[in-house]
Parts: structure tokens; C-alpha cells; sequence
């Protein structure tokens, strides 16, 4: 590894740009029905009050709209300005329910307007926070007696093409380095339960979890497109270059052409308590 600047557990490791904005909206529609069972699992209803930590494109902000209607609210907590907004207008523009944006960093945010909650969740956000159980913390102070704190999180040790495919092995390399240099947690999906203990949550009250099985085809834009929205930090850690990358790029997408390939994706484990 070449010399860098010191990295720093909180610094955001993906790019913030359109094509990263996509990606997330991708990754929201793939993962929506799990987030659906676990919003109905909780018991989501109208009227109620949600918050979402780290709302992102809104995806899940709009599932919870649906289920609070227009007598419920739901708040997106966001450190993206720019994406938060677009969100919140697309939102606005699609549903009677009250929607509202907090543009903010979590780390530094201790009150909310709107708080408590009925609902208190985020989704593959611990991951990316230094001290889950502090985010944890906050959102139990977040959530009304009787409410529920929620999350959904990635599981990465799954992950794998089959057959055996050269372009997923730098793949790994580069997430796994970037993630792990940035002291992003690899099996958050899997701690959610310890750390809901030690946030003084409690045990979960229910987990679920899913795993997807799918032809490379159907997973090689996504693959690259984290490859390409972690390449930023990768050069800044002196593990990536621009030829590396143009050869994965090529790799991946004949792999995906080949139809022998399967993808295993991570785990997304969910958990929720309602809290007392």
C-alpha cells in the first residue's frame, strides 16, 4: 500500500455522484419486498410516526408513506443534502402522506423535531457508522414507549459468483480493502442482535433475514457499479488504478455475457424490539 493520509472510521467511502445515486435507488427496488415483510412484520399502520436514519433515496421513506397514509408522518434523517431534497420532492409528488426531511449528520444530531417515533429504523447504514451501538443509542432515545426501533443490514460474508470468476476475486479485494481500511463493519447484518443488547434495546423481538440467488447478468451493474463508487477512496489508499479498473470492468461484463454464472448476493438481516 502506498503512503496516504490517515483514514478516518467516520469518512464516507462511496462516490456522491449520479451514477452512486442510481445505484442506490437499484439496490432499494432489489431489496424491497424484504423491507416490506419487516415493515408489516413490525405492524406499520396509519397514523403512525416513522423515522428513517440515513433515508437516502427516499426507497424506504415511500414504503413507510404507504402504510402510515396522510394522517401519519415520516421523517428522513440525511447527510446528502442534494439527495435528501430530490427525494423529498419526489415523495411529495407521489404520495398524500406528511413527509419531512432533517438534513443532517447523525453523529451530530441529538434532537428531532417530530420525536418520538412510532417507528425509529435505518437500513444499511450501521455498516458505515464507527460506533453502532451509539447510532443505536440515539434511536432508542428517538422512539416513543411502546414504539419500535428497526434495522436492516448487510451480512457480506456470503457473497460469491459460481463457478469460480477471476473478476469477482478483484472485486473482493478491492471492497474488502476500502471497507476494511475505513473500519466498515463486513458481518453488521449478523451483530445486529449484540448490538441492540448493548444499545439497551433489548433482544430482539423478531429477525428475518434474505439472500438472493441470481444469474450473474442480473448482478454484474450492480457489482460494478460498488466497484466504481468505492475507486475514489481505493487510489486515495493506493490499492486501485485506473487499468485495474477498465480490466475488471471488461471482465465482469463478459462473465455476466457468458450465462454459466451465478451470484450469491450478501445477507440482509433484519431485526426489530419494541421498546418499553
Amino acid at each position: 500500500m502506498s503512503e496516504t493520509a490517515p483514514v478516518r472510521a467516520g469518512d464516507y467511502v462511496h462516490a456522491r455522484d449520479d451514477q452512486e445515486y442510481s445505484r442506490l435507488r437499484h439496490q432499494a427496488e432489489m431489496w424491497r419486498g424484504a423491507s416490506e415483510i419487516l415493515l408489516d412484520d413490525i405492524g406499520l399502520k396509519p397514523g403512525m410516526s416513522c423515522l428513517d436514519v440515513g433515508s437516502g433515496p427516499g426507497s424506504v421513506m415511500r414504503l413507510m408513506a404507504d402504510r402510515v397514509g396522510d394522517t401519519g408522518t415520516v421523517t428522513g434523517l440525511e447527510i446528502d443534502g442534494e439527495l435528501g431534497r430530490q427525494a423529498l420532492a419526489d415523495l411529495r409528488a407521489e404520495t398524500g402522506a406528511d413527509v419531512r426531511l432533517v438534513e443532517g449528520d447523525v453523529l451530530h444530531t441529538e434532537t428531532l423535531p417530530g420525536a418520538p417515533f412510532d417507528l425509529t429504523y435505518c437500513r444499511f447504514f450501521l455498516m458505515h457508522m464507527p460506533d453502532p451501538v451509539a447510532i443505536l443509542e440515539k434511536m432508542h432515545r428517538w422512539t416513543k414507549p411502546g414504539g419500535v426501533v428497526a434495522a436492516q443490514e448487510f451480512d457480506f460474508e456470503a457473497i460469491a459468483i459460481e463457478p469460480l470468476c477471476p473478476p469477482m476475486m478483484e472485486f473482493n479485494r478491492l471492497f474488502e480493502g476500502v471497507f476494511r481500511a475505513h473500519g466498515r463493519n463486513l458481518r453488521a447484518g449478523r451483530q445486529l442482535p449484540a448490538q441492540f443488547d448493548a444499545a439497551d434495546i433489548g433482544a430482539p423481538d423478531g429477525t428475518r433475514s434474505e439472500v438472493k440467488f441470481l444469474p450473474l447478468s442480473d448482478m454484474a451493474a450492480m457489482l460494478i457499479g460498488v466497484y466504481q463508487g468505492l475507486f475514489a477512496s481505493a487510489v486515495e489508499l493506493g490499492i486501485a488504478d485506473i487499468a485495474r479498473a477498465e480490466k475488471f470492468r471488461a471482465e465482469m461484463a463478459e462473465a455476466a455475457a457468458d450465462g454459466r454464472y451465478y451470484c450469491i448476493t450478501p445477507i440482509l438481516v433484519g431485526a426489530w424490539k419494541r421498546v418499553s
